[in-house]
């Protein structure tokens, strides 16, 4: 890179810019506009859902009611277009599964602004749970044994495999929240394995997998499950954190964030990346056994929560904005502490993991963890967005009712991509 070109993207980062954001329900898009905000970018965003986190914050100019993208991609995209277009956006920044509408739809924002999103094809290779796998195991890295399924019994004979010999667990392709995922401990309950199989058979007839609808069975492992955050440009790592996913909501997304050195993991994250020339947002599940060995489970490419550990100076912004310029001066941004004050739904500590903690019996951890965190909606200078997610909740649980669907599948419903042509 010349000395003019980072010159020039290092003054894009100083500049005040207009940041559009999609998915304003996630409070990682509300951390990415407050973080905005306070470099003194003016932030925008555009969401489906009526109610949301950033429609009330301080740090958003202004809010748009957009076509829910399960509704139509091209329709959900031409509404953001209009909105690049009247209010002179220079960047879009997708941050949950509306991300992979977008990406469908890259060519329409070409000309208009930049859009912090790479191509379908190679989003979709790192958010489908097999083909991901796939992807790690022709860099050369180790995976765990993942293999498809496309009937309800068709996991069945590996369970004769060494390789699943501790067990295995059953996914769709496309999923979150790990909201439908089946287990089988081949080690805790050996006796009762044919009458968990049969469950789990039953449980796939009624979803109705198929190779339209596929599933993937992968091995069971066992260590501690960590999770990381990157900002990446052509390959090279601009942003990192990493964090261990101890406390959740049931077996889905984290719900409590503190940040800790893991060298094993950002050399892990700069491997992979650097193999597919990455360029965005990325995020990794990786279980570690008590050995040190890096299991990498499932990819979101796309903003997390880990953007929570990232406060105003810590450089987050600018690896967002301009990458370049922190790679040309070889620098990381990341969290300015690594083993101290964390981040926290306190709603959901308070509910999912006080549970989880009266359940796994662990009281000490979970009050270590609620004094040491920071709450991620709500703050002094924007207090709103607290009473917005009760909002936001209770538009979510009247939308589960109607719908049939859990809470989990009802605050996704009109922005998930499960591989839709």
């Amino acid at each position: 890179m010349t000395t003019e070109a980072v010159a020039e993207t290092a003054s894009d980062s100083q500049r005040p810019q207009r940041i559009l954001l999609t998915g304003g329900r996630s409070p990682a898009a509300l951390e990415l506009a407050r973080l905005f905000h306070a470099a003194g970018h003016r932030v925008y965003t555009a969401e489906s859902a009526p109610y949301h986190l950033c429609r009330v914050s301080r740090a958003v100019e202004r809010s748009f009611l957009v076509p829910p993208p399960s509704e139509g991609s091209g329709r959900f995209a031409a509404a953001l277009c209009e909105i690049v277009r009247e209010h002179r956006i220079d960047l879009l920044i997708p941050t949950c599964e509306e991300i992979f509408h977008i990406s469908k739809e890259l060519g329409r924002f070409a000309g208009l602004c930049r859009v912090l999103a790479a191509p379908l094809a190679e989003m979709d290779r790192l958010h489908h749970k097999g083909k991901f796998i796939a992807t790690v195991a022709e860099i050369g890295l180790p995976v765990p044994a993942t293999v498809p399924v496309d009937t309800p019994d068709g996991w069945l004979p590996l369970l004769q495999q060494s390789r699943f010999r501790e067990g295995l667990v059953l996914k769709p392709a496309y999923s979150r929240f790990a909201s439908r995922t089946l287990l089988l401990d081949l080690r805790r309950a050996p006796l009762s394995t044919a009458k968990r199989s049969k469950e789990m058979v039953e449980e796939l007839e009624t979803t109705g997998v198929s190779s339209q609808r596929p599933w993937v069975a992968q091995e069971l492992l066992r260590g501690e499950e960590w999770c990381t955050y990157s900002v990446a440009q052509s390959g090279r790592i601009a942003a990192h954190t990493a964090y261990r996913s101890r406390f959740r909501a049931g077996r889905g997304a984290s719900i409590h964030y503190e940040p800790a050195e893991q060298p094993m993991l950002l050399d892990w994250v700069r491997r992979f990346v650097a193999g597919i020339g990455f360029t965005g947002q990325i995020a990794f599940d990786f279980m570690v056994s008590p050995e040190g060995a890096v299991m990498p489970m499932e990819c979101n490419p796309r903003a997390t929560s880990g953007v929570h550990l990232f406060s105003s100076d810590c450089g987050l912004t600018k690896a967002l904005l301009a990458p370049s310029a922190l790679l040309a001066a070889d620098r990381i941004a990341s969290p300015a502490s690594k083993a101290g004050r964390g981040a926290m739904l306190s709603a959901a500590m308070l509910s999912y993991g006080l549970v989880q903690a009266v359940r796994e019996r662990m009281p000490g951890e979970w009050l270590r963890a609620w004094q040491s965190g920071r709450d991620v909606v709500f703050r002094r200078d924007d207090p709103k967005p607290f009473a917005e997610q009760f909002r936001l909740l209770a538009w979510t649980r009247k939308t589960a009712k109607r719908r049939n669907l859990t809470l989990q599948q009802a605050s996704t419903f009109d922005i998930e991509w499960n591989g839709d042509s």
